[in-house]
């Protein structure tokens, strides 16, 4: 074998080597994006899991409807209030991390199809009711955008719908 043959297969195996590293390193990334999505998954499942926050969903399913009235939320017990509020809560915290792609919107998705049809029209007129509240109330700061928390929960409603 020449010296010129051996710096051949020298310069072959060390593009071979480069690309086996490329490939594992590919992989690696892949198998810590399963993962991230895993954890995720874990995160949304186990805080929908939460007794309080089945409670607003049964509350948004079965009490507030789409003809409620101010009066009728108001006369809610304290722990569907509290449990409606733990909804919109974990709504509003899911859409702000979907929208900034801490969250995969598939995976927000996914766990709030079933829901979906359950607690849209009842979470819209809660919060509707409740901004139409404080707008009426004279050191009310809402502005025509509406109530931040709110302004995200209708936002994530929107795209799920839509994505419906």
């Amino acid at each position: 074998m020449n010296l010129e043959t051996a710096a051949s297969l020298g310069e072959a195996l060390g593009g071979l080597a480069i690309m086996a590293t490329l490939l594992f390193g590919l992989r690696q990334v892949m198998e810590v994006n399963r993962n991230r999505r895993y954890e995720i998954s874990q995160t949304i499942a186990k805080s929908l899991e939460n007794p309080l926050v089945q409670r607003g969903f049964g509350t948004f399913g079965s009490v507030v409807s789409a003809d409620t009235s101010l009066q009728e939320l108001m006369e809610l017990t304290r722990e569907q209030k509290d449990a409606t509020n733990a909804v919109i809560v974990l709504m509003a915290n899911h859409a702000v991390m979907t929208y900034h792609r801490n969250l995969s919107f598939d995976i927000v998705y996914s766990f709030y199809k079933p829901y979906l049809s359950l607690i849209g029209v009842g979470m819209r007129r809660l919060m509707q009711l409740t901004e139409q509240g404080y707008i009426m109330h004279e050191k009310s700061s809402v502005g025509d955008e509406g109530m931040g928390v709110f302004h995200w929960v209708i936002w994530l409603l929107d795209r799920l719908e839509e994505h419906d």
